[in-house]
């Protein structure tokens, strides 16, 4: 799956041990209005009619921004209970699971925890392992490359895919240059023409960072906005905690983007680099779950099914397929 076509709903099922399994739901959309806030609960469904999840099922953790907050939790947990009354359920907020993979040392007694992804940008106030406040910008890593294809499009009469702009986002140098890259290269598509009955001639266009930053910018401006927003609703105290945290970034930013968002906010900020950035399944989320399950663990009820050996031996004398026992003679 490639990293601009997420799902909207993301799942991981792992096994605890080896008496149950655990389901790490992610519920990475933010609906709209139309938006079928159920979806989670059907994905759910949809799987143990597909037999894609094992029995029993103990834990079933949902991750989603704004946590309780957000629409799709509640159905979601409906379904779990139906589907397994005996798993426990956990909800964790997005920013809270980040804060968690990230594995600050020491970790801020409060700070302001801005998530990206393919789709949207969640920013909150995080205290004690609990967001206080919280919103979300939509848009991701795609907005950000999208808004590369409509510049290449409209000044440069390049059609480019959103795999090529995003490579230029990364390694363009809008906000600092490329860890992995010297300089930039160029972005390769076909060439806008009027002639409709010939494909398109290849070409290519090379942005200059300033070029560049001039197009990706805009696209941080709303989440510089959600963060003057969070500090304003968080209590007085809190946000002059993580005022001094500053700003934490997980997901894919493109490099320099800490700093970028640094210059705006006047808040200090550091950027968690994900291990497999570019990739569908933020690491740092699936890091800070599992951190956060292994300093509280879930403990489910799982009822034991102890075999009946009697039983079964019954059932082999039946069928022939071991001899029937004397009664009279003595157990040895």
């Amino acid at each position: 799956m490639l990293w601009w076509a997420l799902d909207e709903i993301r799942v991981q099922v792992t096994g605890r041990d080896a008496r149950y399994s655990q389901v790490v739901l992610e519920l990475a959309w933010n609906p709209g209005q139309g938006a079928d806030a159920s979806l989670a609960a059907q994905v759910l469904a949809g799987m143990t009619k597909r037999a894609w999840l094992s029995a029993p099922i103990g834990s079933v953790v949902l991750v989603a921004p704004g946590a309780g907050a957000h629409p799709g939790v509640e159905p979601a947990v409906d379904k779990v209970q139906e589907l397994w009354p005996a798993a426990v359920v956990t909800v964790v907020d997005e920013a809270v699971a980040a804060l968690a993979g990230a594995r600050l040392d020491p970790e801020p007694a409060a700070c302001v925890v801005v998530h990206q992804d393919g789709l949207r940008t969640s920013v909150a106030v995080v205290a004690g392992r609990e967001a206080i406040a919280g919103g979300l910008a939509t848009g991701g890593t795609r907005g950000l490359a999208q808004a590369v294809v409509e510049h290449l499009q409209a000044e440069h009469r390049l059609d480019a895919g959103l795999e090529q702009a995003w490579a230029a986002v990364v390694h363009g140098g809008a906000f600092a240059p490329s860890p992995t890259v010297p300089t930039p290269g160029p972005v390769l598509g076909a060439m806008i023409t009027e002639d409709r009955v010939f494909p398109a001639p290849p070409g290519e266009v090379t942005l200059s960072p300033t070029e560049l930053r001039a197009v990706v910018a805009p696209a941080y401006q709303p989440v510089v906005g959600l963060v003057e927003q969070v500090l304003r609703e968080a209590p007085p105290e809190t946000a002059r905690q993580a005022t001094a945290g500053g700003l934490l970034l997980t997901g894919p930013h493109p490099p320099g983007a800490e700093d970028h968002l640094a210059d705006l906010t006047g808040l200090p900020a550091r950027r968690v680099v994900e291990p497999k950035a570019g990739h569908h399944r933020l690491q740092v989320l699936l890091d800070g779950v599992a951190r956060l399950l292994a300093e509280k663990p879930p403990a489910p009820v799982i009822a034991e099914h102890r075999i009946d050996l009697a039983v079964k031996l019954q059932l082999l004398e039946e069928l022939g397929l071991r001899p029937p026992r004397d009664l009279n003679a003595d157990d040895r």
